[in-house]
């Protein structure tokens, strides 16, 4: 009972003590579903209408697409310009698809399998375009040769044997091409539907074609809108916010976006490492003039570590940079170019010409490779064709008992003259184009195979030339960065806020530059690469008003600084934003106002001369259907057009208000063409020509984008 009474005594404390453990234990359960939350939130690429995409998802569909062009354009690497293109493909390409599906599902639109191997089969669709997908002989698409290989990957698939990467490329190819073919077709249809909806009828069709076949010529009195001074137009707060709402939706942010101003220095060679760089070029012009031999002067140019490799070969001048090969012509053999400077290509330069030759630019030869037991049997096979030739055998005879073809194929100077050789492709090339036609030739090439050459044609005799070059950009030393490092550097550590930045500047020989709404996808900043983390920190972490610390970017020649000045959240850009763009629009149809009031009272065409800074212009071909181009001012007005439309041969008409000035006209004459009304033919056209502007520019898949809710955090991870 003591017991009992203790426990009793002690109640409030143990229901206080099993309470907290008991929230203890369901917190942490939350806590740990918090934060798989949240770290399953920080992996998100993005999101439509409610659907999230991970980065791995994500870049799964970039490797697709990398794959894609890797096989259709034969292309093995890509710059960080062209990765960042194929990002925003994919993206965009499936932010459609999801929006596409969703409508079709609504729709009860789909595609079967059977359409997608139709057009497999046909080859109808662009994607399937791809050089491993084509008939060797016609150069066509050949639905025989996708059946093979993908029948023969799935017997290596079957019979568990190591897939050849090369297949795996191909079979991955096909089938993101069979996905990207069944978003097509769903999207044709999707359009074909919106397409169909669009009609015209009878009375459209009829006020279609009257205004383009009844044309009118006007006499023309203008009135520029730059005949009005700036200083004569007052523009107020109350006009602005009142021409902010007439145009709001030109202002309208589906995304956010961030305004910033930044100093961007470029770190370029200073005049030690130009004096550095003309002594360098200086000594190496020296040693081209004393180079007795070519392999000298190519030994001369690499050392030099040229951008321009050197080979013995002769060359066409397209070969060599403009600035080299303009001079080449008035160039004599021996000559050796004083060290110059060319700064469209921010290098310096020194050549020698070596030689200069007419000869042929393509050559069709044959050849036979002589193989053999040792070098000795090598020697003794590569004579006794030598003499079979000599005595009249037949080429093609000789290869074929060397289990050869002997078939012929064209070599040209632009196939080999941007290489560079080694020795024995030199000695390959410079044996066969010292070679006439009809001339076969024992070739022992420094690798100790032998080759029988046989020149069978010569063509398109040109100038050549062999020359030795050295190029080399005019870059910046580690001590020119470090010096406008810590030049910078200090700056910063100065100037820690906005003002004092932009107060001091100038002083320092910095720019402080204005960059407003940029976006996440710039993929970013100030159009400089590697500089996602100055953009990252723009758009995660900085408060307007903060300063980012100094970034190194560019190709390791750009040192910026970023300061945020402002958050545009999605919605609508703000009318103080957009002022300087909203005083224009006022100050423009307080203009045309203005012009109006003095043209109200003219009654004809003569009045309508006398007033100031008019312009006349005839103008014929006059329409409701299209623009009507006046040439005094050199711009096209709509209203012209639609007014003379209405207006009496001989009437007069006007003022009329248009986006360039104000108008007046009398109608000289009114004509139609030659075109017959066609009822059906014209109502048809008409639904045309309402679907194309309606769907123009796939303003179906803007409106979709802007009814879900899309969003972009790319830039936190590319």
């Amino acid at each position: 009972m003591a017991a009992l009474q203790k426990i009793r005594s002690k109640g409030v404390l143990l229901v206080t003590i099993i309470a907290v453990a008991l929230f203890l234990f369901v917190a942490g359960d939350l806590f740990r579903g918090l934060e798989s939350l949240f770290q399953s939130s920080s992996q998100q690429v993005g999101e439509v209408d409610g659907k999230s995409l991970s980065i791995q998802d994500f870049q799964k569909m970039v490797d697709e697409y990398q794959t894609f062009y890797e096989v259709v354009a034969q292309q093995s690497s890509f710059s960080e310009s062209e990765m960042n293109q194929l990002r925003d493909q994919a993206w965009n390409d499936y932010v459609q698809s999801q929006l596409i599906q969703k409508e079709c599902e609504e729709l009860g639109i789909g595609v079967t399998d059977e359409e997608i191997a139709e057009v497999v089969k046909n080859g109808t669709s662009q994607l399937l375009q791809a050089p491993v997908f084509m008939n060797q002989q016609t150069g066509r698409y050949d639905y025989a040769t996708v059946n093979g290989f993908l029948t023969e990957y799935k017997k290596l698939k079957d019979a568990g044997t190591q897939i050849p990467e090369a297949y795996e490329k191909i079979y991955k190819y096909y089938l993101f091409v069979q996905r990207q073919i069944r978003n097509q077709l769903l999207t044709q249809k999707y359009q074909v539907l919106l397409y169909q909806s669009i009609l015209s009828n009878p009375a459209e069709a009829k006020l279609a074609f009257n205004s383009r076949s009844e044309e009118s010529e006007i006499l023309l009195a203008s009135l520029p809108l730059s005949s009005v001074q700036d200083n004569d137009i007052k523009v107020s707060d109350e006009e602005i916010k009142a021409k902010y709402e007439e145009k709001k939706e030109i202002f309208a942010l589906d995304n956010e976006t961030r305004d910033l101003k930044v100093i961007d220095i470029q770190v370029v060679a200073s005049d030690a490492d130009k004096k550095a760089a003309e002594t360098e070029m200086a000594e190496a012009a020296t040693k081209l003039a004393d180079a007795a031999t070519n392999t000298v002067a190519g030994n001369v140019v690499r050392q030099a570590a040229s951008q321009l490799p050197y080979s013995d070969v002769y060359k066409m001048k397209e070969a060599f940079p403009n600035m080299i090969s303009i001079q080449l012509d008035s160039t004599a053999v021996g000559t050796v170019k004083a060290p110059a400077y060319d700064p469209m290509t921010n290098t310096y330069y020194t050549y020698k010409v070596l030689g200069k030759a007419t000869m042929a630019d393509s050559i069709l030869f044959r050849q036979i490779g002589v193989i053999g037991k040792g070098e000795e049997d090598i020697a003794k096979k590569a004579d006794s064709i030598m003499t079979a030739l000599t005595a009249g055998a037949q080429f093609k005879d000789l290869a074929k008992k060397y289990n050869q073809t002997g078939d012929s194929t064209w070599i040209t100077t632009a196939q080999f003259q941007a290489a560079s050789l080694d020795a024995d492709n030199t000695l390959f090339i410079n044996t066969l184009y010292s070679m006439n036609a009809g001339e076969s030739k024992k070739l022992k090439l420094e690798n100790g195979s032998t080759v029988i050459l046989q020149v069978m044609k010569t063509a398109n005799p040109v100038t050549k030339y062999n020359v030795a070059a050295i190029v080399k950009e005019l870059r910046f030393s580690d001590e020119t960065y470090s010096k406008e490092y810590n030049k910078f550097s200090s700056f910063i550590a100065e100037n820690t806020t906005l003002e004092k930045i932009e107060a001091n500047a100038s002083k320092n020989g910095y720019v402080v530059r204005p960059m407003e709404n940029v976006p996440s996808t710039a993929h970013g900043i100030a159009g400089i690469r590697a500089t996602r983390d100055a953009l990252k920190w723009a758009f995660d972490n900085a408060k307007v008003g903060d300063i980012s610390q100094l970034y190194e970017c560019g190709n390791n020649d750009h040192l910026l600084l970023v300061a945020l000045t402002g958050i545009n959240p999605v919605g609508y850009y703000s009318v103080e934003k957009a002022k300087d763009f909203l005083t224009e629009e006022v100050k423009k149809d307080k203009k045309i106002e203005k012009l109006y009031d003095s043209a109200k009272n003219v009654k004809n065409i003569a009045d309508a001369q006398k007033l100031k800074n008019v312009v006349v212009d005839t103008v014929k071909h006059v329409s409701f259907a299209q623009n009507t181009f006046v040439p005094s001012i050199n711009a096209s007005e709509s209203l012209i057009g639609a007014t003379a439309s209405k207006t009496a041969k001989g009437a007069f008409a006007g003022p009329v208000k248009g986006n360039y000035g104000v108008y007046m006209f009398q109608v000289l004459d009114k004509t139609k063409t030659a075109e017959k009304f066609d009822a059906k033919a014209e109502e048809a056209s008409t639904a045309e020509q309402n679907s194309r502007v309606a769907l123009f520019g796939n303003t179906f898949i803007q409106s979709l984008t802007k009814k879900a809710s899309v969003i972009d955090n790319r830039y936190k991870f590319f």
